[in-house]
């Protein structure tokens, strides 16, 4: 209002002195004036907004709410609990993690790949396959060949496996044991190289736990750092649990019970930032006609049911699928040369559970902590 009333006022001068370049002169400099001062007014105008909207979601758009979710369900023909706190429910991602780790690993399922490269028709691993191998291969080397993934055909004959068996004769045993050993296969690349084309592996005792270990890498992707990680008892955990400690984890005693699982504890133990594992053979065996009973850890030495004077063999390690290994290791080695291999790894800790006279023993590594 202010500019436009001068300009009125110009135009009523200028009729007295209509040659004059003066006010031709001035209106130009009003116009650019005007021109400056509408420009500056809408940049003043947007800012103002731009702040009122900035102070509106302040008090509108509040931050999600971090909740604790508790997912359950069966996977991989055992129950997984996973209890974690988030802003979202990731259920989804939690079960194409599984099905992604499934498709790579599993030999019971014919779709996936090591089903493949165990019917020879590719050789090329994944980056999950290549990740088992060389764990595995480490650990065989590290235990004396007590841990080996080659052991399929002979998990299949003894009915174990994922391909049905009956008890097989001691030649069908020696005939196995010919193409048996990680150490007769080797990696050029993504290239699995076998020196025998019958030797097929079976990563079940190792591949739980890296499932596990994937479910956690999925989370924390997604920003939870509190969670707990459980499949088939091997567990991952970080963080703080719902009530702000450690997480509390029982370990059960070794009770027979064939097909049906009885939680009766031993221990109660307090982790965090580490992963557990226990392998045993006293829920997974068979019985022959003459009521003798077998379990399912082959031992690669005879290629038979492993008799081991552990009863069960727990493991924490800084990631679940090196707990997962070692327990089953432990439960071959047998408790003399367990306790030598534990000796050597400071980064483990360990229970193994005996029994005598009826009663069940457990010994400890001096680092595993017990409630």
């Amino acid at each position: 209002m202010f500019f436009k009333l001068i300009l009125r006022c110009l135009r009523k001068i200028r009729q007295f002195f209509p040659s004059s370049q003066f006010f031709k002169a001035e209106k130009m400099r009003i116009f650019a004036i005007m021109n400056t001062f509408e420009h500056n007014k809408k940049r003043a105008l947007l800012l103002a907004a731009l702040g009122a909207i900035g102070v509106a979601l302040v008090f509108l758009v509040k931050p999600d709410k971090k909740e604790w979710h508790k997912p359950a369900g069966i996977v991989w023909n055992t129950e997984y609990h996973i209890t974690y706190l988030g802003t979202t429910d990731l259920s989804d991602s939690i079960n194409a993690t599984f099905r992604r780790v499934e498709l790579s690993v599993s030999p019971f399922n014919k779709a996936s790949l090591i089903t493949a490269v165990n019917d020879n028709r590719t050789d090329r691993l994944d980056s999950a396959l290549i990740t088992l191998y060389n764990t595995s291969k480490a650990i065989n080397s590290d235990s004396h060949g007590a841990f080996d993934p080659t052991l399929s055909p002979l998990i299949n004959a003894w009915g174990f496996g994922f391909k049905s068996g009956t008890m097989p004769t001691d030649s069908q045993i020696d005939s196995m044991l010919q193409f048996v050993g990680i150490t007769k296969t080797r990696l050029d690349g993504n290239r699995l190289i076998k020196q025998d084309q019958r030797t097929s592996f079976n990563f079940s005792a190792i591949a739980k736990g890296y499932g596990c270990d994937e479910i956690g890498r999925m989370l924390e992707r997604n920003g939870v750092t509190d969670y707990l990680v459980e499949v088939g008892g091997e567990i991952v955990a970080r963080g703080n649990n719902p009530q702000g400690e450690k997480w509390h984890v029982s370990i059960d005693k070794p009770i027979i019970s064939n097909g049906e699982i009885h939680h009766e504890s031993a221990e109660i133990i307090t982790i965090t930032n580490r992963a557990i594992a226990t392998s045993g053979n006293y829920r997974n065996y068979k019985t022959d006609s003459l009521g003798n009973r077998y379990a399912h850890i082959i031992s690669p030495d005879n290629g038979r049911p492993a008799k081991s004077d552990i009863l069960s063999a727990t493991v924490i390690a800084p990631d679940c699928m090196t707990a997962d290994a070692y327990a089953t290791t432990l439960m071959v080695l047998g408790f003399e040369k367990s306790k030598q291999l534990l000796a050597r790894h400071p980064e483990l800790a360990a229970m193994l559970i005996t029994s005598a006279n009826g009663k069940f023993l457990l010994w400890h590594t001096p680092n595993y902590e017990a409630e």
